[in-house]
C-alpha cells in the first residue's frame, strides 16, 4: 500500500516555482524545528548549542522571529546528523520487539520528511549562509565528539555553496 502525504506550503507559493520566486524573508523554519523536536531535542538544548537565550529559540519556533540564514543551515545539519545517529543505533539493534522497532522507524520517517522539507526551503539561502552554517556545524561537531570517534560520514544531502 502506498500512502502519499500532502505538504501544504504555508507561504502559499507553488513549490515548483519556489526556488525562483521565494523571498528570503519567507523562509519557513518550522520543518527543521519539527524534526528536531521529533528527535527529542528540546529548545533549551538548541539554545545552548547556539549560545542564545531559550526565549530566542522559542520565538523562532513560534515564528515571531527568524534565525539568521547560517543558523537555519546549521540546524538543518544538526537534524541530518541526528537522523544519521538514530539510523546507526537502530541498525545496531537486533533483538528488539517489532512494535518498538516500528515505532522508531516511524519517528525516523517523520524526521526524514521534516529534513527533506527544510532542504527544499533552504535552496534559496545564499551560498555564504550555507558555508557559514556548515562551518558552525563542523565546529560544533569537533567540540561534541572526541577525535577518535570522528569518522567521515556520507552526506545525506548535497551542500551547494
Amino acid at each position: 500500500m502506498f500512502v502519499m502525504e500532502t505538504f501544504v506550503n504555508p507561504t502559499g507559493i507553488d513549490e515548483d516555482a519556489a526556488v525562483a520566486t521565494w523571498d528570503a524573508n519567507l523562509i519557513d523554519v518550522r520543518p527543521v524545528f519539527r524534526g528536531l523536536s521529533d528527535a527529542g531535542l528540546a529548545g533549551k538544548d538548541i539554545a545552548q548549542m547556539l549560545k542564545v537565550a531559550p526565549s530566542t529559540v522559542s520565538k523562532w519556533r513560534r515564528g515571531s522571529a527568524k534565525p539568521d540564514d547560517a543558523t537555519i543551515q546549521f540546524l538543518t545539519l544538526i537534524l541530518a546528523d541526528m537522523i544519521h545517529g538514530k539510523e546507526r543505533t537502530l541498525d545496531a539493534m537486533e533483538d528488539v520487539p517489532l512494535a518498538w522497532r516500528l515505532g522508531r522507524e516511524s519517528e525516523l520517517a517523520a524526521m526524514r520528511q521534516s529534513l527533506l522539507r527544510q532542504e527544499v526551503i533552504n535552496q534559496v539561502l545564499p551560498g555564504t549562509a550555507i558555508r557559514d552554517g556548515a562551518r558552525m556545524f563542523k565546529e560544533w561537531l569537533q567540540l561534541t565528539q572526541p577525535a577518535q570517534m570522528r569518522t567521515p560520514r556520507p552526506s545525506a544531502f548535497r551542500v551547494v555553496a
